[in-house]
């Protein structure tokens, strides 16, 4: 059959039954459309927490001058700027072992769906970079 017959045939056909598929099927296309983007932001999210907390540590390691508060509030400053909620971080910094520290950034936010209903249900991350601190 060719194209121009199976569109006259469908658009002859007036039983309904294609419209009621749709009306079937269309639902869960469109959660599953609204499931990719929202993966799609959770992986953007985590990508640039990452970034943020690498940035963070790179002022951590080129002034080890920096207090762990300072740190922090930098890091706390940049993630709230993304538009992350609940987000919290936290410096652990090892004892001194062979010359150097090793510091620890974490943080912890909460990645909420802004879509009617799933913003209820926030799901909460947590990322960890670690960074030598040589000189200290």
């Amino acid at each position: 059959m060719s194209a121009k017959r199976i569109a006259r045939a469908f658009s002859r056909d007036a039983s309904g039954g294609t419209g009621l598929e749709f009306a079937l099927i269309a639902p869960f296309l469109i959660m599953l459309l609204f499931g990719i983007f929202a993966f799609g932001w959770a992986l953007n999210a985590m990508s640039s927490v990452r970034y943020t907390l690498e940035t963070s540590s790179r002022a951590l390691h080129l002034k080890n001058s920096l207090t762990e508060a300072e740190i922090e509030a930098i890091a706390t400053e940049k993630l709230l700027g993304l538009g992350l909620k609940d987000v919290d971080v936290t410096i652990a910094i090892d004892p001194p072992s062979g010359g150097f520290r090793m510091a620890h950034l974490t943080a912890r936010y909460a990645f909420v769906i802004e879509f009617p209903y799933f913003d209820q249900y926030p799901i909460n991350y947590a990322t960890t970079v670690t960074v030598p601190l040589v000189g200290s």
